[in-house]
């Protein structure tokens, strides 16, 4: 009986310090919004009596702050702002005016594994800087009507990643008024996420 419970006893201990190890070992997987592309880069918006234009550089990291893996391009969103507290109304929604699509991660990968099959370092290597600028321009706006307007990456998972700021076009041709928002100062409801992508 005595040699029962000591062997029942070692088999607890065991079962015990596995249970122990193996709580760390595994994290919980993230949520696929954390491997979304983080805000544009560099986002300029002007006007001409051609359109609205936009111009910006890709992120280079994910919103864990790692190195981007996957984008697909960008999605370009507008709503129009007819009365004072549209801007953040969540029945007055974003809805996707253009695509630009962004083929530098894919660029990059390729470059990188030219060089290893060279024998030389890949993880350094990136994309030329021609892959990486992109411009769309909204030919549609009309005169004397506001817009607020913002540039969603979207990897390609088709998750859209995260939004830094918007525009906000009065629209004039040239002389039209522009200013950059901080995208916290229009946040909709969650009803209206899956259409004009994540906030971070």
């Amino acid at each position: 009986m005595k040699r029962f419970a000591l062997v029942l006893s070692v088999v607890v201990v065991l079962v015990g310090s596995m249970c122990v190890t193996g709580c760390g070992r595994y994290k919980a997987p993230l949520p696929p919004e954390m491997f979304a592309p983080k805000p544009v880069d560099v986002l300029t918006v002007s006007a001409s009596e051609s359109g609205v234009f936009f111009a910006w550089t890709a992120p280079d990291e994910d919103r864990r702050g790692k190195e981007l893996t996957s984008i697909d391009g960008y999605a370009i969103q507008r709503k129009v702002i007819a009365q004072k507290g549209d801007e953040t109304n969540p029945r007055v929604r974003f809805e996707t005016i253009g695509f630009v699509r962004d083929q530098h991660v894919v660029m990059r990968e390729s470059l990188r594994k030219e060089a290893r099959a060279q024998g030389k370092i890949g993880r350094t290597i990136e994309s030329p800087e021609e892959f990486t600028k992109f411009t769309f321009v909204d030919t549609t706006a009309k005169p004397s009507t506001t817009y607020m307007y913002q540039v969603v990456p979207r990897n390609q998972g088709g998750t859209d990643g995260a939004v830094k700021e918007v525009a906000r076009v009065t629209f004039k041709g040239s002389a039209s008024d522009i200013a950059m928002v901080p995208a916290t100062e229009v946040i909709e409801d969650d009803t209206s996420l899956d259409d004009r992508g994540a906030i971070s």
